[in-house]
């Protein structure tokens, strides 16, 4: 039997919370000062979607909002690159038709295999943006840019699997 002394007292959740978020902001600005312009588009264009997702989606969609947002920053991105780079059947199309019709699926039918249909996507890109990644000189172009592509889809990666995580705990009746 624990008496009120015997051992250390749990650690506060909001400590945790607190310690997340400066790591969180020191790696955003380490990312930041790394990237510059490279990290604009996604982190806009996923803000942008977010604001237009709180008005857009109803509260019970609400939840699916940030593995959304994520991705469909990422989109953004691939789209204005290939609009801009006018190469119409690069292998970014790969990218935009497997996300367009994921995040699509996932707006309108939310569900553990649509969160599998993007996080199967994910998992086959990660490691092939890792390989160029190493493979590129450090501070290109190139090099940034991959490493943002990178860090969007480990972001991705975390909101599907913690959405993924809320939509197998049982649902409690009020």
């Amino acid at each position: 039997m624990r008496t009120k002394g015997s051992a250390a007292a749990p650690a506060d959740a909001g400590t945790y919370v607190k310690i997340a978020s400066v790591v969180a902001a020191i790696g955003g600005w380490g990312m930041g000062m790394y990237a510059g312009f490279n990290l604009l588009l996604p982190l806009v264009s996923t803000a942008v979607i977010w604001l237009a997702g709180k008005w857009l989606f109803g509260a019970a969609r609400q939840e699916i909002l940030p593995p959304f947002c994520v991705q469909g920053g990422h989109l953004v991105w691939f789209v204005f690159g290939m609009v801009m780079s006018r190469q119409y059947l690069s292998p970014s199309l790969i990218d935009i038709i497997w996300l367009t019709v994921g995040l699509t699926w996932l707006w309108l039918q939310p569900s553990k295999l649509a969160l599998c249909f993007l996080a199967v996507y994910q998992l086959f890109s990660l490691p092939y943006n890792v390989l160029h990644f190493t493979q590129t000189q450090f501070g290109s172009v190139a090099n940034k840019a991959l490493a943002v592509h990178i860090l969007w889809r480990c972001l991705a990666l975390f909101y599907l699997g913690r959405l993924y995580l809320r939509m197998s705990k049982p649902q409690t009746e009020a």
